[in-house]
């Protein structure tokens, strides 16, 4: 390494105050990125050196107009800016600054359990960075090499996304697999040649492990559990035209650009009439589907029994009418904790963050502030028969949301197996390019103060579905409900 680029990499701290102060002079974004990239393009020191030494030096200011960023955003916290223009595609420019940006948001707000930025955040960047800077504007490449960055924080919440993924690369695979007994098993499908029950051997003569930990580091997740359990929850992993191969040796083929997405709603029937009701909530993305929820219980209001399926809802808007709707007793949220840099930092964030009322407390070495999670008094006239929920590892987010309360108070039995381990509103930011990042700036704890993130909420019965059920169309969880049901 030549003198230049150590001095890039190990003393940054005078051309880091200069750019610092042109930035406290000019405090709108647009100034930023022309420091920045003025940084980027100045000509590098050796003339005529190899090409290897030359992309070490971009990595090196890219690295260095990072940190400037992180100090800037640091100085400027809240401030409104105005969103850039970005060209559909990603051009050099616009790589190092969308790098640049999702690596200063993660240092600021980023918020997990024990440690507040991860110790190899900066090794991670570098690889990051030596992933992009040479590669051509393909779009889909940078998309994957930054869901790769920021899946490496290890949080549910805290991913990068880009819709235009959604538009040319996440048609359905037409079936959901999870693993099950050390093996990969179909546990939907709408795929004409596969079944539940099916096991998955192999994907284009990869094994099926193989191939999942080949795509394990581009799903962000609480644990490693959930990133089993997500891996077809990600079409744009796959190719559009595969072959399977089962257990048995039968072959299919999967061609997801003649397959479209199958649609669900929120059903609702009585198991046994007048006394046990089922409602079944595939998810909380669509509004509409709380209200479909509520006329349900609207329409079961003087049952005895009330089961309530959110198996594999992968969450969405979080209920709080239904859950309203649901505890004829008080109840208590997450206890929730940050750090105090993170509680007065929120750009583009959809929800308030307010000043929590429950103090300080140290966890670690991280000094963080408890967000008060006092007891909910019911609203007048709730649901007030017996009600059972169904829950799995497919349960996540405001899925969790929904049961929680459920489970603290005791108003509920949890059916089935533990959930997820991953809830709460993120920070968002938007690049206004159909690209945008979302990092979780809380923890939630139950309200006793247990772990949740990358743990879930156990299940007061626990119920496991097996190959053999999924084969012969058994539900054992909806089972083991109506036998409980049907007890004085």
């Amino acid at each position: 390494m030549s003198g230049s680029e150590c001095s890039l990499w190990t003393k940054p701290n005078k051309v880091g105050l200069l750019l610092l102060r042109g930035w406290q002079w000019h405090a709108e974004r647009k100034v930023l990125r022309s420091v920045l990239f003025l940084l980027l393009w100045l000509p590098l020191s050796a003339s005529g050196q190899d090409s290897a030494g030359a992309k070490l030096q971009l990595e090196a200011r890219a690295f260095l107009a990072s940190n400037v960023y992180f100090l800037a955003e640091s100085d400027l916290l809240g401030a409104n800016r105005p969103p850039s223009d970005f060209d559909a595609d990603v051009t050099f420019e616009q790589r190092v600054f969308i790098a640049s940006k999702v690596y200063s948001l993660l240092q600021l707000y980023y918020s997990s359990i024990g440690s507040e930025v991860p110790p190899d955040l900066d090794d991670q960047y570098r690889t990051f960075l030596h992933n992009i800077i040479p590669a051509t504007d393909d779009r889909s490449k940078f998309d994957l090499s930054t869901i790769e960055f920021v899946a490496k924080q290890g949080n549910g919440h805290t991913f990068f996304w880009d819709t235009w993924l959604d538009q040319s690369d996440n048609r359905t695979v037409g079936f959901y697999a999870l693993p099950l007994n050390g093996k990969w098993v179909v546990q939907t499908s709408w795929h004409e040649g596969l079944r539940p029950g099916d096991v998955i051997s192999k994907i284009d003569d990869v094994a099926m492990e193989s191939f999942f930990l080949r795509q394990q580091r581009y799903i962000a997740a609480s644990s490693k559990v959930a990133q089993r359990r997500n891996l077809f929850l990600f079409p744009y992993l796959f190719p559009d035209q595969f072959e399977l191969t089962l257990e048995d040796g039968k072959q299919i083929v999967v061609d997801r650009r003649a397959l479209n997405n199958r649609p669900e709603g929120v059903e609702g029937r009585w198991l046994k009439r007048y006394e046990i009701a089922y409602i079944r909530i595939p998810s909380f993305l669509d509004p509409r589907f709380q209200e479909l929820a509520l006329n349900y219980v609207q329409q079961f209001h003087h049952a005895r029994v009330l089961i309530v399926d959110v198996r594999n809802n992968p969450g969405g808007i979080p209920p709080e009418r239904l859950v309203e709707a649901l505890m004829d007793r008080p109840y208590r949220g997450w206890l929730q904790v940050t750090s105090h840099d993170c509680l007065p930092c929120a750009p583009q964030q959809p929800a308030t963050v307010q000043e929590p009322a429950g103090g300080t407390q140290e966890r670690g070495n991280l000094t963080q502030l408890a967000q008060s999670n006092k007891p909910i008094a019911p609203i007048q006239n709730p649901f007030r028969g017996r009600l059972i929920l169904l829950v799995d590892g497919g349960c996540v987010s405001a899925c969790e949301d929904f049961i929680e309360p459920s489970k603290d108070s005791g108003r509920a039995i949890l059916v089935g197996e533990t959930t997820q381990g991953s809830a709460g509103i993120p920070l968002f930011y938007d690049f206004h390019n159909g690209m945008t990042l979302k990092i979780a700036y809380k923890t939630n704890y139950l309200p006793d103060g247990s772990e949740f993130e990358g743990v879930g909420i156990k299940p007061d019965v626990e119920v496991h579905t097996t190959i053999d059920d999924l084969k012969k169309g058994r539900d054992p969880i909806l089972e083991k409900a109506l036998q409980l049901a049907a007890e004085p």
